[in-house]
């Protein structure tokens, strides 16, 4: 084999490893985008902010696109159409497009606050994306992430997690889907479950995942458990089959923490305190 063939050989390899598989997906008319992985780092995935539905649907549909190991990434468009929405959440085009105009504004404004770095004190906040428009006649929006989050999206290599976005695409309400985020940051690792998703926090600081889940701070502690934390419970087992306990631990009078555990699929059984059992 000659040296040029050699090299050939050797380039054709090397651009079949490192094709944007974004570019790649986008270019295939049967791909759904809810096939994609959502890959995120830990401090993302606990931040604090708060987005609705369809804010929220768009952010991770748009994240979604990035390819997690690449670092091409950095300064991309990334497009998402009223098609590809309409395919992977189950609505109408009108209502994909309604969506994706009503988007552009609250993702470019809205807030993330995470943890600094190295565990030094204090926090850290910036915007999601750094530009974002919406295409009237593509019937699509383009955005680009701010590069501050950029390191929470790609390149990482350890303190990460991810998860398939057809997990979510059911979910009706943000404050499951961000819930559902931070159980997967949780989960224990599947090659000491026996492959299973479970996990389980003790103490979890209930002030810090009302900001974690975006509740408004007029929210009492029934308003609190009514509104989100039942919703949360009962959406999670009926579309991710995704057994939640929430067990509250009070200073003095007042409630401010919950030992959450958590375990998927409805037929196995959860270890209560005491080392009772339960079956949903």
């Amino acid at each position: 084999m000659s040296l040029q063939d050699q090299l050939n050989r050797i380039q054709l390899s090397f651009e079949s490893k490192n094709s944007n598989s974004n570019s790649l997906a986008d270019a295939d008319g049967l791909h759904c985008v809810s096939e994609n992985s959502i890959t995120k780092s830990h401090a993302l995935s606990r931040a604090y902010y708060r987005f609705g539905i369809v804010e929220k649907r768009c952010m991770e549909a748009l994240i979604s696109k990035l390819h997690p190991l690449r670092g091409d990434n950095t300064h991309q468009e990334i497009e998402l159409s009223a098609l590809e929405y309409s395919a992977a959440y189950g609505v109408s085009e009108k209502t994909a497009y309604r969506d994706l105009s009503s988007a552009v504004e609250t993702l470019m404004h809205r807030v993330i606050t995470t943890d600094r770095a190295e565990n030094k004190r204090g926090k850290r906040i910036f915007t999601l994306m750094s530009a974002a428009e919406y295409k009237t006649e593509e019937g699509k929006i383009s955005c680009e992430f701010n590069y501050h989050v950029v390191p929470h999206l790609i390149g990482m290599r350890e303190r990460f997690s991810s998860y398939p976005l057809r997990k979510a695409v059911n979910f009706s309400s943000s404050y499951t889907w961000r819930f559902y985020e931070l159980l997967v940051s949780w989960a224990k690792p599947k090659a000491k479950t026996g492959g299973r998703f479970v996990g389980w926090i003790e103490k979890q600081n209930v002030e810090e995942l009302r900001k974690m889940l975006g509740v408004p701070d007029s929210y009492n502690w029934g308003q609190f458990k009514k509104r989100v934390l039942d919703v949360m419970e009962v959406e999670l087992m009926k579309k991710s089959n995704i057994d939640v306990e929430f067990n509250i631990i009070k200073t003095g009078r007042k409630i401010t923490h919950l030992n959450i555990k958590f375990i998927e699929d409805d037929q196995q059984q959860l270890l209560l305190d005491g080392g009772d059992t339960k079956r949903k």
